[in-house]
């Protein structure tokens, strides 16, 4: 066992199987949003918890997002994306965590009867987020991950409201996930 700064002795465990590597990995904080795109005669979303913001002069986040999901693929054919950061505080986060994560838009209009408005450029958004980013994939700086594509983009407006607290995914998965 290794020595801590004060003497104390570390207890960790290192681990390569998946479920020891997935567990060690949910420790990272990180948020949980919804991200939608719209192609010339639908519009989609889905649940993601991969973004980050990586420059803030200029303006630029990136995603990580599954190569087969029907938003990934209306962002590669528009280049464009919406992100809302849901709030902790809203009590349809497990309405919509479900909506959004745990059915495919494939088979399903995700936006039927569910309130939303859209951007100047038809891209629908929560209206209860705690922010939106309205962004575009910079040309070139989209990485093949195998089951995921990492998309670098500009961040071309963003909004926020008074009020709310982003939502965590560790908060989703400690709170909502075991009440749902």
């Amino acid at each position: 066992m290794g020595e801590a700064a004060h003497g104390e002795t570390m207890n960790f465990t290192f681990v390569t199987d998946s479920p020891g590597v997935n567990q060690a990995l949910f420790q990272i904080t990180h948020g949980l949003y919804i991200v939608t795109a719209r192609s010339e005669d639908r519009i989609n979303g889905q649940c993601l918890d991969a973004l980050m913001q990586v420059t803030n002069m200029p303006p630029r986040m990136a995603i990580g997002i599954g190569v087969k999901s029907l938003t990934r693929e209306m962002i590669a054919e528009s280049g464009r994306f919406v992100v809302s950061v849901l709030d902790r505080e809203d009590n349809r986060c497990p309405d919509l965590i479900r909506r959004f994560g745990f059915q495919s838009g494939r088979t399903v209009d995700k936006f039927d009867g569910f309130p939303h408005e859209l951007t100047e450029g038809g891209i629908p958004y929560l209206p209860n987020a705690v922010a939106v980013f309205e962004c575009t994939v910079i040309p070139g700086m989209t990485v093949d991950l195998g089951t995921h594509s990492l998309l670098v983009a500009s961040v071309d407006r963003a909004g926020t409201r008074e009020g709310g607290e982003p939502l965590t995914y560790n908060e989703y998965r400690k709170r909502i996930r075991k009440g749902a």
